[in-house]
């Protein structure tokens, strides 16, 4: 009876991740409202039409699971390079935290480039807050990384902060976006790039 068990469970997280694979692809080639959830069943070869609504609900709920899938694998980068920090970090060790991972994520293979743009067009969305998503999906390497973030900008008024924040992490997961797509080879190297956002990050919150 546990091999039965075992074996539908397999099947569902496997169908589970088609999902979300699909659903990176489609959002990073077609857009986020211009992809249906009959398009993502299709691409993830799924006949059921009824599997998105049972694994994640609705298409709202898959864009949250995908965005938590992702997440979970780069904050474990990120809780390694917290451990790495003595003392009061620097500026710059708290935004290397938040901008490596995701740089690493995307250096792996395609689908880190698909979540890249995937993830560009979520955090356009009305209703996307970052803090919630940390607070929802548990994520404790980045909600580490922010209460370092907070004190480090804690002579600025909480609603100017989180603007800054705010416009720091929209500059890396757009500019990181902008990498992904191009057409041709980059002209800058991916270290290039990671330099480039790290201190313009830094520039953007102590101005």
């Amino acid at each position: 009876m546990s091999t039965v068990t075992d074996s539908k469970t397999k099947k569902a997280e496997s169908t589970r991740m088609l999902l979300i694979e699909a659903a990176e692809r489609l959002i990073a080639e077609k857009g986020l409202a211009d992809v249906s959830t009959r398009e993502i069943l299709q691409e993830a070869g799924q006949r059921n039409q009824s599997a998105l609504q049972y694994h994640f609900g609705s298409k709202n709920g898959l864009i949250g699971a995908t965005i938590n899938e992702r997440t979970s694998q780069i904050d474990v980068h990120r809780q390694e390079l917290i451990a790495t920090i003595t003392g009061k970090p620097t500026l710059r060790q708290i935004i290397e935290v938040m901008v490596i991972p995701l740089i690493e994520l995307i250096r792996i293979d395609a689908a880190g480039k698909n979540y890249l743009i995937f993830l560009s067009q979520a955090i356009t969305r009305p209703d996307w807050d970052l803090r919630k998503v940390i607070k929802d999906f548990e994520i404790t390497g980045l909600g580490k990384a922010y209460e370092f973030y907070d004190a480090e900008l804690s002579h600025l008024d909480p609603e100017e902060r989180r603007l800054r924040q705010n416009i720091g992490f929209d500059l890396t997961i757009l500019t990181l976006k902008r990498w992904c797509m191009a057409d041709q080879t980059p002209k800058h190297s991916l270290e290039e790039i990671t330099e480039f956002i790290i201190k313009s990050t830094i520039a953007v919150v102590s101005a």
